[in-house]
């Protein structure tokens, strides 16, 4: 396997609306063996309202969908803490994101539209790219 990618809300809704730039990443991850993973939570944040059912099932079932375990929330938790990122909600999704990454196969890499948000708390061992 080639590593990790992770989907954040931005990268998963582009995806689930066949954005052909999006869509054409992944396809080429796919080729290149690399995991495409998302979390849980991220699901519900994406906002998958008016896409077609049979294009949320056809693009789900190309990725891999994380839950969000006790030990994915303590590692959020430890991921806002860390970075001093604090305030509840406001980086609690993206907390998740980073958790998910951190727990994921090497090298990995977070497709995002919030850098600045997901950096800090990603830490030096996971990239994070703009979508």
């Amino acid at each position: 396997m080639s590593g990790t990618w992770i989907l954040d809300s931005q990268a998963l809704s582009l995806y689930l609306r066949a954005d052909r730039t999006m869509t054409a990443k992944l396809a080429a991850a796919r080729r290149r063996d690399v995991r495409v993973i998302t979390s849980a939570a991220t699901m519900v944040e994406a906002d998958p309202q008016g896409v077609r059912t049979a294009r949320l099932n056809w693009a789900l079932s190309r990725l891999v969908v994380e839950p969000v375990s006790k030990d994915t929330a303590r590692e959020a938790v430890a991921r806002m803490q860390d970075s001093g990122r604090t305030g509840g909600h406001k980086y609690a999704l993206d907390a998740i994101v980073a958790a998910t990454a951190r727990a994921a196969q090497p090298p990995v890499t977070v497709l995002t539209s919030g850098v600045d948000d997901l950096k800090p708390l990603c830490g030096k061992n996971v990239e994070v790219k703009q979508v």
